[in-house]
């Protein structure tokens, strides 16, 4: 019996594994169907190879995350097992698309879009946060971007729980760098400042900013130069590069950029709030 084979035998009566929808770092993801496509759901599985004390402290790390966590916004766990040695677990299946296929697709949105889509990610990190969750990978790979019209945070394999803690500080004494260049926290770049909430708000200003100009706040030939400017450089106006935003749109962002966590929103919630204020200026919007 192979892997799949095990791990079918374990799903809810009736489904089978039908494709593989992609391939992370340490897992692959795959799509199960019932009743000819009807009732559908994702596997994420635990990759073979990749079962390094920290790949499975980070599985285990977003499976630990999944559990405290039950909002509309956030892609929720349904079951979890083990087969052949293969940790796995799955999620509802949801039509659509990630923000960053469709930054790619589209280049920069609408505003509204832009906003709409931040507010329902604020809202996500205000309750996980609240469950004592820093999500830690903000990213438009990590949002997705449902028919129904709503974006969901998904992908909490960086989410900081005791689990993951205790396996990146194992024979360091100290936490080791997380998350993707283009959307890190100052702080998560450095690691001299407690790598809390604030980060997760800072990397939704990145992607903020990317969804309104087409291109995150910093770039740059390498990850290296890309931190380093972040590090040395203040953050950008989004105007700059569209001046049709306006201007208490604009300051959102840069306050979620802004250097220090203490100038950033106090809380998700906070920013979620600021952004339906905004939003009430647009038909429709809010």
């Amino acid at each position: 019996m192979n892997l799949l084979e095990a791990i079918e035998l374990q799903l809810p009566r009736g489904y089978a594994i039908e494709r593989k929808l992609g391939t992370g770092a340490t897992s692959w993801v795959y799509l199960a169907s019932r009743d000819g496509g009807a009732d559908r759901l994702v596997v994420k599985v635990m990759r073979s190879g990749t079962v390094k004390a920290e790949n499975v402290s980070r599985f285990l790390s977003e499976m630990q995350a999944l559990r405290k966590l039950e909002h509309p916004r956030i892609v929720p766990m349904l079951d979890s097992g083990e087969a052949n040695g293969a940790l796995f677990f799955t999620m509802p299946y949801i039509d659509g698309e990630t923000l960053h296929v469709r930054l790619h697709t589209i280049g920069a949105l609408a505003i509204v879009d832009a906003l709409r889509i931040a507010r329902d990610v604020a809202d996500a990190l205000d309750h996980a946060h609240a469950k004592g969750i820093v999500h830690r990978d903000v990213k438009p790979a990590n949002v997705f971007l449902g028919q129904d019209g709503g974006a969901y945070l998904m992908d909490f394999g960086f989410a900081n729980t005791t689990t993951l803690a205790a396996a990146e500080s194992r024979g360091t004494g100290r936490p080791v760098v997380v998350g993707t260049p283009d959307y890190m926290s100052p702080e998560q770049v450095t690691g001299k400042r407690p790598d809390d909430w604030r980060g997760d708000l800072y990397s939704l200003g990145c992607v903020m900013h990317e969804m309104l100009t087409g291109q995150p706040p910093f770039t740059g030939g390498s990850s290296q130069a890309v931190m380093r400017r972040r590090l040395t450089e203040p953050p950008p106006d989004v105007r700059t590069l569209r001046p049709d935003v306006p201007g208490d749109v604009a300051a959102i962002v840069r306050r979620n950029l802004a250097l220090s966590p203490s100038d950033r929103f106090d809380t998700a919630g906070g920013l979620r709030a600021a952004i339906d204020t905004a939003l009430a200026q647009f038909v429709g919007g809010g």
